[in-house]
């Protein structure tokens, strides 16, 4: 077992990225990691998570990036919780076309580490993140 199975299975529930059978409203993201350690994931985007008619709600667009940037510690075997979240909504998630969530791991010290992500569509930013997680408290 590689140390993001080992490390995700403490991500049993996870509304984003969990079994069914563990959590039914999960949206059962699979994320995919790269020889660099980015992490990267295909999202349908429905009706079902719209905000204003015809696109994602704004709450979900920073989950889907909150949750990539995870799974990109995930990948680096961190588990760690967001400590701080900004992000730049550039163009509207439309309902009815898939995107593609990605992260990647840009700095680490003294167990803060410091993350992008963005959600596109083809070579379109749709939004982008960065943010600082922290390694609980044993």
């Amino acid at each position: 077992m590689t140390s993001y199975q080992v490390t995700k299975q403490a991500h049993n529930h996870c509304m984003v990225c969990g079994p069914v059978k563990n959590n039914l409203d999960t949206l059962q993201l699979v994320f995919s990691q790269d020889s660099e350690g980015k992490v990267t994931a295909p999202f349908q985007v429905t009706a079902r998570h719209q905000g204003y008619d015809g696109m994602l709600h704004g709450g979900m667009t920073s989950t889907l990036l909150d949750a990539a940037m995870t799974h990109c510690l995930f990948a680096h075997g961190v588990q760690a919780l967001t400590a701080e979240l900004k992000v730049r909504f550039i163009s509207p998630v439309c309902t009815g076309q898939q995107v593609r969530v990605t992260a990647d791991l840009v700095g680490s010290r003294r167990g803060i580490y410091q993350l992008e992500a963005q959600v596109t569509q083809g070579q379109q930013v749709l939004a982008r993140a960065s943010a600082k997680f922290i390694e609980p408290k044993k």
